[in-house]
């Protein structure tokens, strides 16, 4: 249910005023009232009674929620409670959590917003970083503009001219030097619209390592900034595990991480070769996010094949679509998550072809890298 989904983020709460309870939900939740109420009336349970314990719990929580406070779910067991309700109990569990497990668009902005917050706010503070402003793009048009957020370069004479009018009007040696609103940046061409594709690993060592919350972070990071600042841009987020899909945010960040075996680059490849091939006439690009080489690629039936350590035939496949992603004009970014020896091995195949490029990077660094290496290719080489 949805109050999981804040250990996945961390630092100040983005959802410290949720949204009201969906009317659905509400309804599934006074139902689970009312079972509990008959199951009380129907059964003596003394006090420190383990059933009914659980009873009063749930209906503390479910009542709770069922009048607006959505963090009560925090407070209900739903194993529990099946076990002492019994079959009764399954309908109604199973339609509060699909009525409530989802965040509204609104709390998914929210997270989103924050995750890109926190990334710009990295990027501004690393040893040699940039401003967290977008890169505005190509040639300059040989106009100038007031300072508006993005990465440009500052125009000197523009702006002493810009001075000197504004003091000129009024009233010439009594006014400030230099003010800044003075300041002009030289305005450039907007840069191109691109097709971007982001590939996240979702398989379970990336829990073990305690990398998945930087790569949900990230992915919300990046489609944040494409939505509110390159909306002409098209991108897409794919999740590779034993079979890659295409994803929103929100699916994303209600991953569950089984333990599922299995990182299928090669089928994520695919799909991001399929959104590449949807918006031909736009600046390729894919980036993949990832802990470990590839143990699984698509038989012939459409079926997973995995093998640990990798078979000859997933790494050949892989490579194979790799290069058909590249033949598609794509630039491919790889971002390593790990440095053991076997990992040591798909680089050095990365690194042998052109227009791939390979980035060691680390939890707390995932987000800004990702973000500028977006930013950069889609500004020009």
């Amino acid at each position: 249910m949805r109050f999981r989904y804040r250990e996945y983020m961390g630092g100040p709460d983005p959802l410290a005023e949720p949204d009201p309870p969906p009317e659905e939900a509400v309804r599934a939740a006074e139902g689970l009232v009312g079972l509990i109420a008959g199951a009380r009336s129907r059964e003596d349970t003394p006090e420190g009674d383990v059933r009914g314990a659980v009873l009063a719990a749930a209906e503390e929580a479910l009542s709770a929620y069922a009048e607006g406070d959505r963090d009560a779910l925090g407070g209900l067991d739903a194993d529990a409670l099946r076990g002492v309700l019994g079959p009764a109990a399954h309908g109604p569990l199973e339609r509060l959590d699909s009525a409530d497990h989802g965040l509204t668009p609104r709390e998914l902005r929210r997270l989103g917003e924050v995750a890109l917050r926190d990334v710009e706010n990295a990027r501004r503070t690393a040893p040699g970083g940039r401003s967290g402003g977008d890169a505005p793009g190509g040639e300059p048009t040989g106009a100038t503009v007031p300072h508006d957020g993005l990465d440009r370069t500052l125009d000197a004479v523009a702006t002493l001219r810009e001075a000197m009018l504004r003091r000129a009007s009024q009233g010439g040696s009594g006014a400030a030097p230099l003010r800044a609103e003075d300041v002009r940046y030289a305005e450039t061409e907007p840069a191109g619209a691109a097709a971007v594709c982001l590939l996240v690993d979702l398989s379970h060592s990336m829990v073990t390592r305690g990398l998945h919350e930087a790569a949900v972070r990230t992915a919300l990071a990046l489609h944040t900034l494409v939505r509110t600042r390159h909306p002409e841009d098209r991108v897409l987020l794919v999740g590779f595990g034993d079979h890659a899909r295409e994803m929103s945010p929100a699916d994303l960040v209600e991953h569950d991480w089984r333990r599922v075996p299995g990182t299928n680059l090669q089928h994520g490849l695919r799909l991001a070769r399929r959104h590449l091939r949807r918006h031909r006439g736009l600046l390729p690009m894919v980036l993949v996010v990832t802990d470990g080489e590839p143990t699984a690629h698509l038989g012939e039936d459409g079926d997973a094949r995995f093998s640990w350590p990798p078979a000859p035939r997933t790494v050949e496949v892989t490579a194979a679509e790799l290069d058909c992603v590249l033949g598609e004009g794509a630039g491919v970014t790889f971002f390593l998550l790990a440095d053991d020896p076997r990992l040591r091995g798909f680089r050095e195949l990365l690194e042998r072809r052109r227009g791939v490029g390979v980035v060691d990077a680390g939890a707390d660094a995932l987000g800004p890298l990702v973000v500028d290496r977006y930013l950069r290719r889609r500004s020009g080489p």
